[in-house]
């Protein structure tokens, strides 16, 4: 009996496995045959269908793309990146009887190559054949006109740019291809998968019906941190800048030191996203970001930064400057090649002196120097939401020799990024907090309008809040010594940066970068400015060029503000 019960239990048990088995095959013959059905026995049905979409809907799948917008002070939006119905003309070859014919007459009102457009029209298998994208209106007309067989005009929906050239770095594009849906550069790029529409299937079965095989609307919307009238503004000031100066290129940045959100982010030359094509590949690059350059003299502010956190001098720390200093058998010279006697660590930076930053660096030693320029993060992505961002190179740094700490504490020899500078130099503006900066404040669900908010984020402590303060007060007295970056009524603290620009070969020619960095109002910070200009050429210092644009544009954010000056 107990043989028998055991022989029941053993079918039993086989039974499950040969019924699971059954399943799975005839779950494999019912997903064959609906490929079979779909491919050979309904080919000609659906590519019908599917050429109709591809001519009045290709379009509707991409753009449900969420739109991308910029704010005001009060927080009002302002699109920057919609979607927008432009007519489409396009061809069905199959139904065109005579190519030659109708290539000839194509051919006038495009000024494509007839053979061209002959052959794509001889071949009858193809049900559409994109002629032009984003047609106006008086070549509408004409091919409307002209009567053809085969000869379609539809509306398609499109990325659109209704400000052009404002801002195209950040922004990016998307590509008007048919097999390419996805955002390139920018916040397009960063951003793609959550503006773009996503398949509504989640489930492989759900691939056996073309009915599920649709884009959903489940994407977001972009709320941009960019103030659009200060960036409006910045990317006035710089063109006219570069234009006056003949600057090869330059950035405008500004920033929230409190909270890390970029209220502009401009850089010169830009590009048309609504007309990409006609723009070089190197356009496309935000230099902001994706370009390493020498900051010059601006990093001197970290030198005396690290020497005040190390506890090894003080804005009173004096040295005699005799004008030049010799490093392992070089000579370095003050910028002006004049010897300045006696100066205090607070001298260096009023009168931007090479030889006493070589001086605070020796005092500082090697070891603490290298750690602090670590600290500053220039070394390492700031982690903005904008894609390709690279990083600086400390490297020369890591074999200790003496010539390449006393050039890097004047800020040659070193590479960083406009962002990662300013990043920086953003901690002696909040209290020695440096936070991350981004670009994005909200993604708002366009489906639901449920919003996901970026809150900021501290990206590290660089030195404490009073050696922030005394910083601070430092770079009011440069301002104050230079003159140039005074705004009556505003204390404003701020440095300039006039570095050589090294070749290939890692000589230092006649070119140069301009740039400065500063805050305002220097107790109590809304905002901080990054102006460079890149290898201009009709001026010779930084404090020609690039403060006058920052003076400019401070005295417009305060004003559009409503900042009231000191008392």
């Amino acid at each position: 009996m107990g043989r028998t019960n055991k022989k029941i239990r053993n079918i039993f048990r086989d039974w499950r496995w040969y019924f699971i088995f059954f399943a799975f095959f005839s779950l494999i013959v019912v997903v064959i045959f609906r490929f079979y059905n779909l491919q050979v026995l309904k080919h000609e049905d659906f590519s019908v269908r599917a050429a109709s979409q591809v001519q009045s809907k290709q379009a509707d799948w991409q753009y449900v793309r969420g739109k991308i917008y910029f704010q005001n002070k009060s927080g009002e939006l302002v699109p920057v990146a919609i979607n927008k119905e432009f007519p489409q003309i396009y061809a069905v070859p199959q139904e065109i009887k005579d190519p030659a014919v109708t290539a000839q007459a194509i051919a006038e009102i495009f000024k494509i190559p007839q053979a061209e457009l002959e052959e794509k029209f001889s071949n009858s298998s193809n049900l559409f054949s994109l002629i032009q994208k984003k047609a106006d209106v008086a070549t509408v007309k004409k091919v409307e006109d002209l009567k053809l067989e085969g000869i379609y005009v539809s509306e398609v929906t499109s990325r659109f740019y209704p400000y052009q050239t404002l801002a195209s770095q950040v922004l990016g594009f998307v590509k008007d291809d048919v097999q390419n849906f996805h955002g390139q550069y920018g916040l397009e790029k960063y951003y793609d998968k959550n503006l773009s529409s996503a398949s509504q299937s989640d489930n492989i079965l759900d691939l056996l019906s073309l009915k599920n095989i649709l884009f959903s609307r489940d994407n977001f919307d972009l709320i941009s941190t960019i103030d659009f009238n200060i960036q409006t503004k910045a990317e006035e000031l710089l063109k006219a800048a570069a234009e006056k100066w003949e600057a090869g290129s330059g950035n405008i940045i500004v920033l929230e030191p409190k909270t890390g959100r970029l209220l502009a982010l401009a850089n010169f030359p830009n590009f048309d996203p609504n007309n990409y094509s006609k723009f070089s590949l190197d356009t496309f690059i935000n230099p902001a970001v994706e370009l390493t350059y020498e900051p010059g003299s601006v990093f001197k502010v970290m030198t005396i930064a690290a020497g005040l956190e190390n506890k090894k001098l003080t804005p009173q720390t004096e040295y005699y400057d005799s004008g030049q200093v010799e490093v392992d058998g070089k000579v370095i010279q003050n910028w002006d090649k004049k010897a300045h006697g006696t100066q205090t660590m607070a001298g260096v930076l009023a009168l931007s002196l090479n030889v006493g930053a070589v001086y605070a660096e020796k005092l500082i030693g090697h070891d603490i120097f290298y750690q602090f320029v670590s600290q500053t993060g220039i070394n390492q992505k700031t982690g903005i939401d904008l894609p390709g961002e690279v990083k600086g190179k400390i490297d020369n740094l890591k074999g200790f020799q003496d010539i390449y700490f006393a050039t890097a504490s004047f800020g040659q020899g070193i590479t960083v990024t406009p962002l990662a500078m300013l990043s920086a130099m953003s901690a002696v503006a909040n209290k020695g907090v440096m936070m991350k900066p981004h670009i994005v404040d909200k993604l708002i669900n366009s489906e639901n309008n449920e919003e996901e908010e970026v809150e900021p984020q501290e990206r590290a402590r660089l030195m404490s809040e009073e050696n922030a303060r005394l910083l601070r007060i430092m770079l009011v007295k440069a301002v104050e010594t230079n003159k140039v970056a005074v705004i009556p009524g505003y204390q404003v603290a701020g440095k300039t940066g006039t570095a050589q620009v090294a070749d290939e070969t890692g000589k230092y020619g006649s070119d140069t970068i301009h740039s400065f960095i500063g805050f305002a109002p220097a107790d109590n910070p809304k905002f901080i400015i990054l102006v460079k200009l890149d290898k201009p050429q009709k001026a010779d210092l930084a404090g020609t060029t690039v403060i006058p644009v920052f003076r400019e544009l401070a005295e417009y954010i305060l004003n559009y503000y409503e900042i009231p000056p000191a008392s």
